[in-house]
């Protein structure tokens, strides 16, 4: 969305093009831009920017055939091995995704997890609603520090489990799979390959 000055919403257009001495907002992304006395050309490359943002946001996922986005039907999968341990997980590296989780996943055997990637390091939680089995998760920081284990989290328990330290991973795994495996907090994940 763009919007001009005191909010208005300038519905269609491409470039917003302001005034130069009236403040301006550019909303997109989850981000703001907030610029005060920008000559035409500065708010035409600001513009053009997140135009080719958003094309490249759209891009990474298929549209269906109504024009709605679906998430392609091969999912990104990436090898995390932890100790001795290597565990295949699906990646879930878009709001969408994360939000999806295991969520549909009948079981998850020992060689198999999922991947939350919240892109930016923060403060973050998952549930266990809908859920079909229990598992281990393991909040990890942007260094690949495992900074907190939950073990055996148990399927609609109505709870929360927060991260409780800046981390940018949850990792989802089988649970009874850090005591088999002997995965513990301070332990660094190594991230291989993604497919």
């Amino acid at each position: 969305m763009l919007f001009g000055p005191a909010g208005s919403m300038q519905a269609g257009a491409v470039v917003a093009v302001a005034p130069p001495a009236v403040d301006f907002m550019i909303m997109g992304a989850e981000t703001m831009l907030i610029g005060t006395r920008f000559g035409v050309m500065t708010q035409i490359v600001l513009s053009a920017v997140c135009l080719l943002a958003a094309a490249q946001w759209v891009s990474a996922e298929d549209l269906s055939k109504e024009g709605k986005r679906v998430q392609s039907a091969r999912p990104k999968t990436i090898a995390v091995t932890l100790g001795s341990k290597t565990i295949r997980s699906v990646v879930a590296d878009t709001e969408a995704a994360r939000k999806q989780g295991l969520l549909g996943w009948d079981r998850i055997d020992e060689d198999t997890g999922m991947l939350l990637d919240f892109v930016f390091e923060g403060n973050y939680a998952i549930h266990m609603q809908g859920m079909k089995f229990p598992i281990d998760a393991l909040w990890i920081d942007k260094d690949g520090l495992i900074r907190l284990i939950y073990q055996g989290i148990q399927p609609n328990s109505g709870l929360i489990y927060p991260s409780m330290y800046p981390s940018r991973y949850c990792l989802e795994i089988k649970s009874g799979s850090c005591d088999k495996y002997g995965i513990r907090m301070g332990q660094r994940v190594d991230f291989g390959a993604a497919d």
